[in-house]
């Protein structure tokens, strides 16, 4: 059932956001083509033949799920630390999403507790949210755990966390993710899910996927 945009948030305790898309587009200056290249480059020292099957990636997060896939633990940790350095880098140049700021003061002032719930490092997470003062309205980050990519969505593990850390009742909470892999890992545990197509072609594979709700802005 889809539902309107008065209803989808009215009866939600916990409104939680995905990180890049929903509240910035990390890599906005420092594109993510780039920091995979750079990441598939790191894996070559590695493994050369996991490198040259990844050679056209362009997500970092999916070259890192690679590597954890092929590669020994010591190594996977190697690989996300260099990312995570990365992802600090790119937040030099991340530009926020318009509106979440707006949207995340009226969910506090509705009285609802709102959190990040994302596969990008929690150190440029936090150092976003310092730098743009959101810090303060933000009460739980939930972010990919050091040397366990696997974990990241569409695994449900970083939403079932954010929901026993609150003691929130799924049917309670509310997710926001631009991907569809937000949308499936929502799911998953039985939350609200509404799906932000920040760029065209990304609205149909999210209310396919089963979004409740698909919006264009925040």
């Amino acid at each position: 059932m889809r539902l309107d945009r008065q209803a989808v948030l009215a009866d939600k305790s916990l409104l939680l956001l995905d990180f890049d898309g929903p509240v910035c587009s990390v890599f906005a200056g420092y594109p993510a083509p780039t920091v995979a290249a750079e990441l598939v480059e790191r894996v070559r020292g590695f493994s050369p033949r996991l490198a040259a099957e990844l050679g056209g990636e362009t997500d970092p997060m999916r070259v890192l799920r690679a590597a954890a896939e092929a590669l020994p633990k010591h190594t996977v940790d190697r690989i996300d630390e260099f990312l995570c350095r990365a992802e600090l880098r790119a937040i030099d140049t991340a530009t926020p999403t318009p509106g979440t700021p707006d949207l995340i003061e009226a969910a506090r002032r509705d009285g609802k507790t709102v959190g990040i719930v994302s596969n990008n490092c929690p150190r440029a997470i936090a150092e976003h949210l310092r730098r743009t003062g959101l810090d303060a309205h933000i009460s739980l980050v939930v972010a990919r755990p050091y040397g366990r990519p696997r974990r990241m969505k569409p695994d449900p593990y970083l939403l079932i966390r954010a929901l026993s850390s609150t003691g929130t009742d799924p049917a309670r909470a509310c997710f926001i993710g631009d991907s569809v892999t937000d949308i499936e890992a929502g799911r998953a545990v039985g939350v609200t899910t509404i799906g932000y197509a920040n760029r065209p072609g990304k609205a149909e594979p999210m209310a396919a996927a089963g979004a409740s709700l698909v919006v264009t802005e925040l």
